[in-house]
């Protein structure tokens, strides 16, 4: 493990020194007085630059959402927006909700409860899967990443009742979750309608069916490793796979217009022993498990009593000490069902051209700028030069919101009451997901995860696009009152971090078309890897908290930190910035504050090291930031110069 020898504490785990120098901690010579005078929301897990930024943006479309439900404002002529505000006044209607109860629920568990063997569950399969309901079989329709012009069927895990496999792991930690989980859903069973017996017998099974299932699925860090998804089987090999489930029955009914000749596993080892999963000897506490785990996806959506006692677990998880507010909610069910829809409103009234512009200049010169380094790089052969430089050319950019949106929401029809229009909304995109087998794919749509309002950026390695929603261009990030130096420590390094994802571990494995392709010489390939474990190697294991950072399962975005911060220094440089203050404001992005909570489950669940290293140690590897801050072997941020990482 690299020797770090930072002093002043770790922000909110120690109490934050507000006189430390940026010689001797960045971060927080940056940071200490935000974290001193800043409250973490009792309704949130956590406050950061991310999250100050989501909070205010929500509370501006909360409030327009609330003029259109009482005709304050005129309806805006965007396709499908009514259903917008439709979902909302439902979901924000709690008088409504709490009339209604829980006899949607109780209506739609009683069809498992009248399943008593895995021949009623082979019979009833094919609906269930089409109604949302959980079943042990994951499929979805995605891009062949392969062939990243149509799209393929995918067999996948299903979700686990702990955040990630490796939360199991940790022993201590899911005895108190899965008690916590245990308590809630005993409770939540019984409001809905179960005696305290039968609540108790589903949920001690599916939380044993759950444990069963650990050990057969992808952990996050095994999951970072896209190119170990891509495992394709015919149609005979792959349902030959199923002793007892009628795979080839359900496939085809599923199926019935659309030829399915392969199949492509993601997970490998729950593939393998399928089997010991679904059989009649667990058919039991494979029910109870369905049960229990559509309980716990739907509740929410129902009356305030239903939403308290599903509650605990989500703090246990997070450290959210208070249920949001009805407003909240009902806001994070239309953003979470119809979010595209919510993002281009939003970038339509709140994604000012002149921003735009200025950023898509930045953008271009950020590529620019790499395109320059690839070209400079001194350990790439010509051969892997000119590929890389071929797929940076080929980078599709896209900014503010989407253009084009995908059909499922002509589609969509809402319900009665919220709860109906959830499942209608998700059983509508469920068959649309269906009908896309075999089809070209559109390169055009966004996607889900990335509507204009969020606060993100990201990267595409199946599309070799990159994506900046229109919200994510306010401070501290970019804004037109800071300095050009400023905003290319925020949105600047932000945008060429996204182009590093195309050069990092995954990344790398990808083609200019966003194929799966070796596109590098043995020897490049093999310095690579030399470099990334190098990074591997400067994160894992450093302790902050009662966590330890996992340097494998955060590799690929802190070689896109280190990437995108290097790139947006030069480009400073070329302007004659000024280093200090595009340092100060690389600093200042990744503040974040949180509790124990929700530091241990980003510790297993995210890709993402803590900001506290993010905005330390990426700095720590450039030359630049010892020369801006005078930074001598006797100050906290020395770090040995074999040990600084230098990749892209």
């Amino acid at each position: 493990m690299t020797k770090f020898n930072i002093r002043g504490g770790i922000g909110d785990i120690t109490a934050p020194n507000t006189k430390v120098s940026p010689q001797d901690n960045l971060y927080l010579a940056v940071n200490s007085s935000w974290l001193k005078k800043t409250k973490i929301p009792a309704d949130q897990p956590y406050i950061g630059g991310f999250t100050e930024i989501d909070i205010n943006v929500k509370q501006q479309l909360r409030k327009d959402f609330t003029d259109f439900i009482n005709d304050k404002k005129t309806l805006p002529k965007i396709a499908n927006f009514n259903k917008v505000v439709s979902l909302y006044k439902q979901a924000v209607d709690m008088k409504t909700r709490n009339n209604i109860g829980a006899k949607p629920l109780k209506a739609d568990l009683h069809r498992l409860l009248e399943l008593h063997s895995l021949t009623d569950l082979n019979a009833q399969a094919v609906q269930l899967f089409k109604q949302d309901f959980r079943l042990p079989i994951v499929f979805e329709v995605d891009q062949d990443l392969k062939d990243t012009d149509k799209n393929a069927l995918y067999f996948e895990a299903p979700k686990l009742i702990l955040p990630d496999a490796s939360s199991y792991q940790n022993k201590d930690n899911a005895e108190r979750l899965l008690n916590v989980f245990t308590q809630q859903m005993k409770h939540v069973l019984q409001l809905i309608g179960f005696n305290k017996k039968d609540s108790e017998i589903h949920v001690d099974q599916a939380v044993a069916f759950d444990q069963e299932l650990a050990p057969l699925v992808k952990s996050q860090e095994e999951n970072n490793d896209f190119t170990a998804m891509y495992n394709p089987y015919s149609f005979k090999d792959f349902v030959s796979q199923f002793r007892e489930f009628e795979m080839k029955s359900f496939l085809g009914q599923i199926f019935a217009e659309q030829e399915v000749d392969r199949v492509i596993v993601t997970e490998p080892r729950f593939f393998k022993y399928i089997n010991e999963i679904i059989n009649s000897t667990h058919f039991a506490k494979l029910k109870s498990w369905m049960i229990v785990k559509y309980a716990y996806s739907y509740a929410n959506y129902l009356s305030q009593e239903l939403r308290e006692a599903n509650f605990p677990y989500s703090q246990a998880v997070y450290g959210i000490q208070e249920l949001s507010s009805i407003a909240k909610q009902a806001y994070e069910i239309t953003a979470n069902e119809l979010g595209e829809i919510v993002g281009v409103y939003y970038g339509k009234n709140y994604f000012g051209d002149e921003a735009k512009k200025d950023v898509e200049q930045m953008t271009y010169h950020m590529i620019s700028v790499y395109n320059e380094r690839l070209e400079n790089n001194d350990w790439l052969t010509e051969t892997t030069k000119k590929e890389a430089i071929k797929k940076l050319n080929a980078l599709k950019v896209k900014i503010g919101y989407p253009t084009k949106l995908s059909e499922v929401y002509d589609q969509i029809n809402l319900g009665d009451s919220l709860y109906d229009s959830i499942c209608k909304i998700r059983q509508t995109k469920k068959l649309f997901n269906i009908t896309k087998l075999n089809q070209k794919v559109d390169r055009q749509l966004w996607g889900e995860d990335m509507p204009a309002m969020i606060i993100n950026a990201g990267y595409a390695p199946n599309n070799n696009d990159i994506t900046f929603p229109a919200a994510i261009f306010q401070a501290p990030f970019y804004s037109s009152k800071n300095t050009s130096s400023e905003n290319y420590g925020g949105i600047g390094a932000v945008i060429a971090h996204e182009i590093s994802h195309a050069f990092d571990p995954n990344g790398s494995k990808f083609d200019e078309k966003g194929n799966i392709r070796n596109w590098w010489s043995k020897e490049d390939f093999e310095k690579f890897n030399e470099l990334a474990q190098a990074e591997v190697k400067l994160f894992d294991g450093i302790q902050i908290g009662a966590t330890k950072v996992n340097g494998h399962q955060t590799v690929g975005e802190n070689v896109a930190d280190l990437g995108g911060l290097t790139a947006a220094v030069k480009a400073c440089v070329e302007e004659k910035g000024n280093l200090t203050e595009l340092f100060e404001n690389w600093a200042r992005i990744w503040r974040r504050k949180m509790g124990p909570e929700i530091r241990q489950t980003l510790a297993e669940l995210d890709p993402h090291a803590p900001g506290e290293m993010r905005a330390n140690i990426a700095a720590q590897c450039l030359d630049e930031f010892y020369e801006a801050f005078n930074v001598t072997e006797n100050d906290g941020m020395w770090l040995d110069p074999k040990q600084r990482v230098k990749i892209w």
